[in-house]
């Protein structure tokens, strides 16, 4: 006998985040339809069409989520807009740059929606592809602003000890040494936590996370080797284990991490969009973030399985 599919659970906060990325994608496309009547530059007006095919992409997959889980929509931007004349009050570098810093904030606001997606996997991983596709589309307008000369060269770090060609901005240098020491004090953390947990799985899953965090360590001291960024510290090896381990339960110690690594969204965020000068950094820090949105995509399993979140109450149309 045929019985229908059941629709995944979705808790609240992840069908708020839905019906908010759909909103914010519709004032988007209103807002480039609007600038497309003001535009001079025949480059421009091809890079805003080519750009809007992949925001009229994310509408429709976000329009049938919405769907699927009976949210109610938000209305829908205009299907055209017809501007009288063109104005020489809105040039073209300040509607390309507000583009742009659409782009960097709405990627903030993508991760803000997987971090806190508990409950359903698959908008999880739809929020995270759509993550990795809005980061792409981030990094080509970055190249095409600087081509214009419309992207502001940022204050540039030193690069009188080293005999590398690519040079770094402040920004890119501070962000190479934050994301080192967060990853120092991660190991540190985890390895305590990794000696005093008594589920077997999650002591494995600790183990496996240790050595994804060496890899990254590593690769993070060589840029600041390659760059001559004075190192920060690093903690001391671990080798003690409490006497009395009881005290600290599997599932407060996960969701300790849990939110250690919640936090760590917005810094490798702030750290992709303030990379507009290196190329080669600001591609470093995409695959940074998409390496962690994967561990975290597989953490949350974990915590699931174990019944260890706090379950979000359910959304019910």
């Amino acid at each position: 006998m045929f019985t229908a599919k059941e629709t995944p659970i979705l808790n609240i906060r992840e069908a708020h985040n839905l019906w908010d990325l759909l909103n914010s994608k519709y004032q988007m496309m209103e807002k480039m339809l609007i600038y497309e009547g003001f535009i001079h530059d025949l480059d421009l007006k091809a890079v805003f069409k080519l750009t809007r095919k992949p925001i009229e992409k994310n509408i429709k997959i976000l329009e049938q989520e919405l769907a699927t889980y009976s949210i109610p929509s938000p209305d829908r931007n205009r299907a055209a807009v017809q501007m009288q004349g063109v104005s020489d009050s809105i040039t073209d570098e300040y509607m390309a740059m507000d583009v742009f810093l659409y782009f960097q904030e709405h990627v903030e606001n993508l991760l803000d929606a997987f971090y806190s997606c508990f409950t359903n996997d698959g908008v999880r991983k739809m929020v995270m592809n759509m993550t990795a596709r809005t980061l792409s589309e981030t990094g080509g307008l970055v190249h095409y602003l600087r081509a214009k000369g419309w992207m502001e060269k940022p204050p540039m770090a030193r690069d009188t000890f080293h005999d590398t060609t690519e040079r770094l901005s402040l920004a890119e240098a501070a962000a190479l040494h934050d994301h080192l020491t967060y990853r120092y004090d991660t190991m540190h953390l985890t390895s305590i936590f990794e000696a005093i947990v008594h589920d077997r799985d999650f002591k494995i899953v600790l183990e496996m996370g240790l050595g994804h965090l060496k890899k990254q360590i590593k690769r993070l001291e060589k840029q600041l080797e390659t760059y001559a960024i004075p190192f920060p510290k690093r903690p001391g090896i671990f080798t003690l284990t409490p006497k009395n381990t009881r005290f600290f339960e599997d599932d407060t110690i996960f969701r300790t991490l849990n939110s250690f690594m919640q936090g760590a969204g917005p810094k490798h965020a702030h750290a992709f969009k303030q990379s507009t000068f290196n190329d080669d950094i600001r591609g470093f820090f995409r695959d940074l973030l998409l390496e962690e949105m994967e561990v975290f995509d597989d953490f949350i399993k974990v915590g699931n399985a174990k019944g260890w979140l706090n379950p979000v109450p359910r959304y019910i149309p």
